[in-house]
């Protein structure tokens, strides 16, 4: 019971750190948005998702959508800003539950978006 109310309480701050980051205002934002998630959620979450190979599928994910952003007109500024939004949000998350939990939610919304 304790675990569940936790879970909840980590989804739930999951959502309002999320409402603290301004949305992708269009798809090559979102596309930079999510390459950086799969980079952070490779480099910083490794252990809690799955080790090496999911690692590995998280860099090439963050690979294929950082093209993708770029083919749309990224530039480093754009990128530089999505993997500061994303760091911002998971650092608040991290902060309020663990980061075990913070990747949870970051590895969730990456599968979540990239379906």
């Amino acid at each position: 019971m304790k675990k569940s109310m936790f879970s909840i309480s980590a989804l739930t701050m999951a959502t309002l750190v999320s409402g603290c980051v301004e949305p992708p205002k269009n798809p090559m934002e979102a596309h930079a948005r999510r390459a950086a998630g799969a980079e952070l959620a490779a480099t910083q979450c490794g252990a809690y998702v799955g080790g090496y190979e999911s690692a590995k599928e998280l860099k090439a994910d963050a690979n294929q959508n950082l093209i993708a952003a770029q083919k749309m007109g990224a530039t480093p500024e754009v990128i530089k800003k999505a993997k500061s939004d994303v760091q911002s949000a998971f650092n608040t998350l991290s902060a309020f539950t663990n980061k075990q939990e913070a990747c949870n939610a970051i590895v969730s919304q990456l599968a979540w978006t990239n379906t």
